[in-house]
């Protein structure tokens, strides 16, 4: 059975369905036939876990969609957040996430999974320094409970409601550039908004430019003071000598 896209389209955009019943209007109640029957249809193909995982996150979905999340959250936690239903190759369902900002009742956060062959693909520093710069592998001296692959270019903005348990927090300095989370946020700017990044880069290397030349302008304006000062001094030395000279 095939559901009426093009029909539910038009119904969605239709202020005058705002407040009527969903049961109350047929085509509206149809459709959502088809798709039971749809996904009923679909049952056989899939696995336990499948249906398990799409079970809860519908289910967390319908039951806290309105809900808002009190708890406090921090940049560097490390969460369990339910992705709910996404498209390939995005991820769904409940998996780790890193916190990299938050904003009132939202957080954007980086995903991550323990797929055996991501692990393999996954850059890392010293395992993997010619891996894929959008899968980071992360693991137990980082804060995470094993060995998972942070999804960078799957960063995302969504609802603190999606939470389902806290997991810890990322081990290193947030603030030091050289650690884990300034690595993180540094290749997302450099791979997703590489614009933004190379004028940012190009405005540093001019800084350091400018920094050098003031550097060297300075060391010469004090190697100046210096000599001055020093031929002062001997022209002070010079002074009574002079006139001892002018009195014989």
């Amino acid at each position: 059975m095939r559901v009426d896209y093009r029909k539910l389209g038009q119904i969605a955009l239709n202020p005058a369905y705002r407040n009527q019943p969903a049961k109350d209007t047929s085509d509206v109640l149809a459709n959502y036939l088809y798709l039971m029957s749809n996904l009923n249809a679909d049952v056989d193909a899939w696995s336990a876990s499948e249906m398990a995982m799409i079970t809860n996150s519908l289910n967390r979905w319908q039951d806290k969609k309105t809900h808002v999340y009190s708890q406090n959250v921090s940049v560097g936690d490390i969460l369990m957040v339910d992705f709910g239903l996404r498209y390939a190759p995005e991820l769904s369902y409940g998996h780790p996430a890193l916190v990299l900002e938050t904003w009132n009742n939202l957080m954007f956060v980086i995903p991550a999974t323990s797929s055996s062959s991501k692990l393999a693909q996954a850059y890392h520093p010293t395992d993997n320094p010619s891996g894929k710069w959008y899968y980071r592998k992360v693991g137990a001296s980082d804060g995470f409970a094993h060995d998972c692959v942070l999804i960078i270019n799957n960063a995302k903005t969504i609802s603190k409601t999606s939470i389902l348990s806290p997991m810890g927090k990322l081990t290193c300095n947030l603030q030091d550039e050289t650690q884990l989370f300034r690595e993180i946020k540094n290749t997302l700017l450099e791979h997703l908004f590489h614009r933004e990044w190379a004028a940012n880069q190009n405005l540093i290397r001019a800084y350091d430019k400018l920094q050098t030349d003031f550097n060297t302008l300075k060391n010469a304006k004090d190697a100046a003071e210096a000599k001055i000062h020093e031929l002062e001094q001997q022209i002070k030395n010079l002074q009574p000598k002079s006139i001892d000279n002018q009195s014989k």
